[in-house]
């Protein structure tokens, strides 16, 4: 294995939607009436290199394919201690939000 820094900028290259609550466990996210629908996708950064990543911030349109995106990290789930888990995931760069 080889350290590699990644890009904090990419674009969506696909997505789907999570429209219904996934399978708990794993799943540790929002249950019940808090859960809404969110974006998953591939997330092509500059070097050929593809991760996969939650998608926030796409408006009622949703993402499209090859929307420019940038890393940020976002609350995930509040656990039974009160303490909030984040995660990381892509929103649209200024230029492309909205």
């Amino acid at each position: 294995m080889d350290l590699r820094l990644l890009s904090r900028t990419g674009t969506v290259w696909t997505w789907t939607s999570q429209e219904f609550q996934p399978v708990s466990p794993p799943y540790a996210g929002p249950t019940g009436e808090e859960f809404e629908r969110y974006y998953v996708g591939y997330v092509e950064l500059p070097g050929d290199l593809r991760v996969e990543s939650r998608l926030v911030g796409m408006g009622d349109a949703g993402p499209h394919i090859g929307q420019e995106v940038e890393l940020t990290i976002v609350p995930f789930a509040v656990t039974d201690d009160g303490s909030r888990r984040m995660t990381f995931a892509f929103a649209p760069t200024g230029a492309d939000r909205g």
